[in-house]
């Protein structure tokens, strides 16, 4: 019996090109490794060469202002982010709602995909990224001595006392944004990879704007984005796991 789920092959960038292909179930923990490994290989690289943040970031300055900060576009297109994610999460519930109260027969698809939904958006952008800031406390671009604040750059991953609320690692609506992904699964297979096609590079472009506006470093995005993929694809295996023989997701 095949399932959809995340087909990374060898790498995240195979991942986007090949989102909930119908792979084997035992292949979710090659998932479940790649991504492990493309965060590792991300933070390696972020860690080894933590100047790759600051040259990102200045490639949206000028002197020590970020030129995109009051852009409107940008800026709606943050709002609309942000917005949205009540909007899917309450979808979500009263999605899953309907389907238990009709009869099996009536119902339009299992309950499991919009809950695969929720916890995709509890377990990435609610507790993990929300404990990683309160964690490493690290502070945002526009915060740093570089852009006209008046804190110490620090790379990813290492431990500061500069943030203690609303801090930087890592990004959630960029984590908000992988998790997004997982409203793929209701669209119906054949329309599915049309349907990725257009929304992948949206929600890539809602994650890099953060790092347009300052508000994020490329570090930040990158690793808020795998790490919530890495978050789903354990939500993924605990759900395949506990199914039983009824609709499948």
């Amino acid at each position: 019996m095949q399932k959809f789920a995340f087909d990374y092959r060898n790498s995240s960038s195979g991942a986007l090109r090949r989102l909930y292909q119908p792979v084997m179930p035992d292949s979710i923990n090659g998932v479940i490794a790649a991504i492990g490994a493309s965060i590792v290989w991300a933070s390696f690289v972020f860690v080894v060469f933590p100047d790759l943040d600051l040259v990102v970031s200045r490639w949206f300055v000028s002197g020590q202002t970020f030129v995109w900060a009051d852009n409107p576009f940008l800026l709606d297109v943050r709002a609309v982010g942000r917005l949205a994610q009540p909007y899917i999460i309450g979808s979500m519930i009263m999605l899953i709602a309907v389907q238990m109260v009709l009869p099996e027969p009536r119902r339009f698809c299992s309950f499991r995909k919009p809950l695969f939904v929720l916890l995709s958006f509890a377990a990435g952008p609610l507790v993990v990224a929300q404990s990683l800031k309160v964690l490493i406390g690290r502070v945002r671009p526009r915060a740093i001595v570089e852009f006209g604040g008046t804190v110490d750059f620090t790379p990813v991953w290492q431990f500061s006392a500069a943030c203690s609320r609303s801090c930087s690692f890592p990004s959630g609506e960029s984590s908000a944004a992988a998790a997004s992904l997982s409203l793929l699964l209701l669209v119906p297979a054949r329309f599915r990879w049309a349907a990725a096609l257009l929304f992948v590079p949206c929600l890539m472009f809602v994650a890099f704007n953060r790092v347009v506006l300052g508000a994020h470093f490329l570090s930040d995005v990158v690793l808020g984005w795998l790490l919530t993929m890495f978050a789903m694809a354990w939500v993924w295996r605990w759900m395949s796991a506990r199914r039983n023989r009824g609709p499948k997701l």
